[in-house]
């Protein structure tokens, strides 16, 4: 009599025990295959383009689909719902996940570090309603020293990432050359250097004097040139599978354009292109740019403090990246962002304007899951008012769009000693731009603005610039050149002129010089670090600017929904 009872006691218990393990205790991982369930859309198996010659990583080896990332905060966190069909809206969107554990008011508050960020450090311009930043804007040369005869293409738009602090040179290129009559997109890399006039270069130890060369192509403040002769990117042109209307003109015109240089999570360099898509008519497609730039993968296997090769490669070939569902994907694709929360973790934010945020997370060989933005997340940025509108330098068309790859930022100093990156709060930032048309919907000024957002689920917007940004020497187009001077007293006596009709940032990367531990720390950096933009002017220019963190992100609004939103005004 004992044994049965026994049995029917015991047996319900481990039955409890089992379902527990099973649904409470390990975490849920989306593994890619073969044969995808509807909701990640039809016909959606990723599309790889193999580069000639293939570059192979020969010290580790690497299932490309089998990389699944997952969330890895430090608390647990629900696994998302999936079930999404392709007959739901573009708008449609997976639950967020909700942190267990952590009060509901603590996801709506912000970091105490940012709001030291709220302050503006002067008022802004009364015309143009810009900040300045005291940082100049320097010149960019794609003519190598060693180069028989000067550099006579025209570049523009270039995107830049610092190399390694134990690399022989500072920067990677690549740049957009200007067509000259020809349907075919081309782009060209290079590495090269930052130099300073030799008055200001001695300031900073890590900087490089110009030499009498430099200082004539660069301009007397120096500025970034070439260290090795540019060389033209190889990534095989891809066919599109539609385009229709004013968009046909695209299936025609072989090559990517619009590139993007960043590191990930992993510390892999990686380059994302718009090209054409093999579900519409263009795309984002992203590869390692070890792949196409075999040399890079010496430097970043060479860490003196770190023994072994590099980082494997996520995307060894060239990837479309995806939105899921099917239905949810725009014939034309661009601006795309993408995050890493941490090593083995990454996201993409496709749309970042005043009515919608849709964000996805990868799951590997360019596949996502469905929208898993807050729901409850209240837009952040501002349309334009019906008094701007009637002035004369907006039009109601004017839109928000995304600009430059993200970067991880510690929210305290490196120089301080009681800042420890394991405890202290970590967001992302990245530069947007609030693009001004006329009344032909042609783009007559593109405004720079910083946006911050949470770097742990549900990476909720938290700030955004209250102003435009402006560098020392630049202006703005739409006003006149006394107006867009206004801010700066001895503009007027020196009678300074309009330049630069369409600014337009493409890239921001921690500046080259400090000591990581590894690449992998190339994608994050502190307050106190130094940042570089690069600036294509005009569609036939570039340039760039060296900016402190915290002065790049000084003068912030926060965002509605967030604690502390009393800073507003």
């Amino acid at each position: 009599m004992v044994k049965p009872l026994v049995r029917r006691i015991l047996l319900p218990i481990a039955l409890l025990i089992l379902f527990y393990t099973a649904f409470c205790n390990t975490p849920v991982v989306l593994q890619p295959s073969a044969q995808y369930p509807d909701h990640f859309g039809k016909h959606q198996e990723p599309l790889h383009v193999p580069i000639r010659p293939p570059f192979v990583n020969k010290s580790r080896t690497w299932d490309h689909l089998a990389a699944v990332d997952r969330f890895t905060s430090n608390v647990e966190s629900k696994p998302v719902e999936l079930e999404i069909s392709d007959q739901d809206s573009e708008t449609a969107r997976v639950p967020a996940p909700l942190i267990l554990g952590v009060p509901h008011n603590s996801l709506r508050s912000i970091p105490q570090a940012l709001l030291g960020q709220l302050e503006c450090p002067r008022a802004p311009n009364r015309f143009t309603n810009h900040i300045r930043l005291p940082n100049l804007l320097y010149n960019i040369s794609m003519s190598p020293r060693s180069a028989v005869s000067r550099e006579e293409r025209t570049f523009w738009n270039p995107t830049i990432f610092a190399l390694p602090y134990w690399a022989k040179n500072q920067y990677i290129i690549v740049s957009m050359v200007t067509p000259d009559g020809e349907a075919l997109r081309r782009n060209v890399l290079c590495e090269a250097n930052i130099c300073r006039p030799k008055s200001a270069a001695s300031r900073l130890t890590h900087e490089r004097s110009c030499s009498e060369d430099d200082l004539g192509l660069l301009g007397p403040s120096g500025g970034l040139r070439c260290v090795t002769a540019p060389i033209e990117v190889i990534v095989p042109p891809t066919p599109a599978a539609k385009c229709e209307g004013r968009e046909q003109v695209f299936a025609d015109m072989p090559g990517f354009h619009d590139p993007r240089i960043f590191y990930s999570g992993r510390g892999e360099p990686i380059l994302m292109v718009s090209s054409q898509s093999q579900y519409a008519c263009i795309g984002l497609w992203a590869i390692d740019l070890r792949a196409v730039y075999p040399e890079l993968e010496g430097t970043i296997a060479s860490s003196p403090k770190r023994l072994g090769p590099g980082p494997v490669m996520s995307y060894p070939t060239l990837t479309e990246l995806t939105r899921s569902p099917a239905s949810s994907r725009g014939s034309y694709e661009k601006n795309w962002v993408m995050f890493s929360p941490s090593s083995s973790s990454s996201y993409l934010q496709y749309e970042l304007n005043s009515s919608s945020r849709t964000i996805a997370q990868l799951i590997g060989g360019g596949l996502t899951t469905p929208n898993i933005t807050d729901t409850l997340e209240e837009p952040c940025l501002r349309d334009l008012t019906i008094e701007e509108i009637e002035g004369s330098h907006y039009n109601e068309s004017s839109t928000w769009h995304q600009a430059t790859p993200s970067l991880k930022l510690v929210l305290c100093s490196r120089s301080n000693s009681t800042c420890n990156p394991e405890t202290a709060d970590t967001v992302f930032f990245a530069i947007i731009q609030r693009k001004n048309v006329n009344a032909l919907g042609l783009p007559v000024r593109y405004e720079r603005f910083v946006v911050v957002w949470s770097a742990v689920p549900p990476f909720n917007m938290l700030a955004v610039s209250r102003h435009p940004i402006l560098m020392a020497n630049e202006t703005t187009s739409g006003w006149t050149a006394e107006e867009s001077w206004d801010d700066v007293q001895d503009a007027l006596l020196e009678n300074r002129e309009l330049w630069g009709r369409i600014t337009y940032t493409t890239t921001i990367a921690y500046a080259w010089g400090r000591e990581e531990k590894d690449v992998r720390e190339k994608g994050t950096g502190h307050l106190d670090d130094d940042v570089i933009l690069s600036i294509g002017v005009d569609d036939e220019g570039q340039v760039y600017a060296r900016v402190k963190v915290s002065e790049l992100l000084q003068c912030l609004r926060v965002c509605p929904g967030r604690e502390q939103a009393h800073f507003d005004d």
